[in-house]
């Protein structure tokens, strides 16, 4: 038997899995912290370890730890022979946050003094729980260790061109993120530069490292519809290019968004569509927008709802007035409060245009607000009539059953954290929202700026956030709401992402909303469903895997499809399958003809 297998444990729960692993427990276990909680700890027994040796340590965390300065603390103790502490190694500290069970990792070499380990995990000033389980010490080759440090080596800056815009604007913003972690400092560029020569515009940017900035350049006449190549430079200090990236840059007839608008009449069919002044309407909504400059910028963008709230009936009107004024729909937010002060709320604002919804509460599973406790302030709404529907949001995948009873739109919130890919969202979506009652109208909130938890923050591509959007539509949603607005904006590619989004989403919304089915795919990392409103027809097709594949799609009712809001690709249909290529997390979008 091998030296690694020869360690035994004496913990609870705790077996070596192979070779290679010196540390494992994989039975659950929780942990709640207080907010004025110093130190709450769960720790392992003390383990042998080696010398100058590189250890992987990983584990599995759910988190419903509420907002605070707090942190949960994933650390990994190395242990002189006298037993005193060398180091602590970190391979997670998570700020308070919401989420599912999630694969936290990282690799670190023990010290040459090092002759034991013992795991930790720290709650420190949080309210919340915390759930792990799959704890994993093992030990790993070089070569290994050189894969994960390649891994995590990022080029010297990460440009954000404008990629999507409406015609007739005199200006437009670009942008770029410079992240030092993970280079050599000598790439770390001095200078980011743009170029577009169609539109005659150059532009530079002195680089604050680690930072989002956003940058306006004037444009000597009105953009004009059309596809304008972009070049983008990071330069050192002697003027040498470190990084060249070229992009497109799109510009189109700005659509007329808010058509529908006020909602006189609002109903849910028996498909879960929400129907606003008997036409099918698809929200596209946002968190938050506040103020008049806010207000103005998503309304441009396409985004006809928004949270609202204030914490008074007299500055809630105020709020209301605004998004009047831009022809958002607000989803007003009550903080479930009941009796005297729902209905002074109530009372105020019942009859002004802007309101669409009432958001009873945010997110009750992982605060411990039960239905119950959610059901007078339910029944005292109702009791109006007021017409408006009932929403609430959650992030917890087994949530919506236990409240569906309170509302009538149950919002989803899954923002990818960390950053593991379409896939996470795919199987998210296929889990909650085939779980939502006919008749009800689920709505989807999507993450829209940058990986959060990601060690190099790199923002989301245009793509990748793109996919995020329409994975939720083939698997049911009938709304699409940004997470959010002052955050997104930040990011100027992913602000045009947004743009370009809803003003696809606004050219199909018809067809979206009619009839849906999922079709198969092959392979099956690729999600397709196809939509029709008996006019029109069209394929959503998206990647979700990390790689790119040749993907075969059936059951198409058609002969031929046309490629949607790209190059116009054609694709035969032959005996309801069309084979087609598509590249790693992207979306493509067909119209079938007969």
């Amino acid at each position: 038997m091998k030296k690694f297998l020869s360690v035994l444990l004496a913990l609870a729960g705790t077996v070596v899995m192979a070779d290679n692993v010196i540390f494992s427990r994989n039975e659950t276990f929780t942990m709640t912290g207080k907010i004025n909680d110093r130190y709450v700890r769960w720790r392992s027994k003390e383990f042998p370890a080696e010398p100058n040796t590189w250890y992987r340590a990983s584990a599995e965390i759910r988190c419903a730890m509420e907002p605070s300065d707090g942190r949960l603390r994933f650390r990994v103790r190395n242990i002189a022979k006298d037993g005193k502490s060398i180091v602590y190694a970190n391979p997670a500290i998570l700020k308070p946050v919401k989420l599912d069970y999630t694969l936290h990792s990282d690799i670190f070499m023990t010290k040459p003094n090092c002759a034991r380990m013992q795991v930790y995990f720290i709650l420190d000033r949080v309210n919340g729980t915390a759930d792990i389980r799959n704890v994993k010490i093992e030990k790993i080759s070089a070569e290994e260790v050189e894969k994960i440090l390649a891994s995590k080596r990022v080029e010297p800056a990460f440009f954000s061109p404008p990629v999507f815009a409406f015609t007739g604007e005199r200006s437009l913003f670009w942008g770029y993120r410079v992240s030092a972690a993970f280079v050599d400092p000598k790439l770390i560029p001095d200078t980011i530069t743009i170029s577009i020569p169609a539109l005659k515009v150059n532009g530079k940017a002195k680089v604050k490292v680690n930072t989002h900035a956003k940058v306006w350049a004037r444009i000597p006449r009105p953009l004009k519809a059309g596809k304008y190549p972009v070049t983008m430079k990071a330069l050192d200090k002697d003027g040498k290019t470190l990084l060249e990236q070229k992009s497109t840059f799109t510009v189109t007839e700005r659509p007329a968004f808010q058509s529908n608008y006020p909602a006189k009449t609002i109903s849910i069919d028996a498909d879960g569509n929400v129907i606003v002044n008997g036409k099918k309407t698809l929200l596209i909504g946002i968190y938050h927008a506040h103020n008049v400059k806010g207000a103005k910028n998503i309304a441009y963008a396409g985004i006809n709802a928004a949270q609202t709230w204030a914490p008074n009936p007299s500055s809630y009107k105020k709020i209301l007035d605004v998004m009047a004024a831009n022809k958002i729909y607000a989803n007003c937010v009550l903080k479930n409060i009941s009796g005297k002060k729902l209905t002074a709320l109530y009372t105020v604002i019942k009859d002004h245009p802007a309101v669409f919804s009432w958001d009873i509460v945010d997110e009750p599973a992982i605060r411990n607000i039960t239905p119950e406790k959610i059901m007078p302030c339910v029944n005292q709404i109702r009791s109006y009539k007021s017409g408006k529907p009932l929403r609430i949001s959650f992030s917890d995948m087994t949530a919506v059953k236990k409240y569906q009873q309170c509302c009538d739109m149950p919002a989803v919130h899954k923002y990818v954290l960390p950053f593991d890919g379409i896939a996470a969202q795919a199987e998210v979506m296929r889990t909650i929202l085939r779980s939502i009652a006919p008749g009800q109208s689920p709505q989807v909130t999507v993450q829209s700026w940058v990986h959060w938890y990601d060690e190099t923050c790199r923002p989301q591509t245009v793509e990748q956030t793109r996919s995020l959007a329409y994975i939720t539509l083939i698997n049911g949603a009938k709304g699409l709401w940004w997470y959010d607005y002052p955050v997104a904006y930040q990011v100027p590619h992913l602000w045009g992402a947004v743009m370009q989004i809803n003003t696809e989403l606004f050219a199909l919304e018809d067809v979206i909303l009619g009839k849906r089915t999922v079709v198969k795919c092959v392979p099956a990392t690729v999600e397709a469903a196809v939509f029709t409103n008996g006019k029109r027809t069209i394929v959503i097709a998206v990647n979700t895997a990390k790689t790119a594949a040749n993907v075969s799609v059936s059951a198409i009712p058609g002969k031929n499809m046309t490629e949607l809001y790209a190059d116009g690709a054609k694709v035969a249909v032959k005996g309801g399958k069309a084979a087609f290529a598509i590249p790693a997390e992207t979306t493509r979008i067909f119209e079938v003809t007969k």
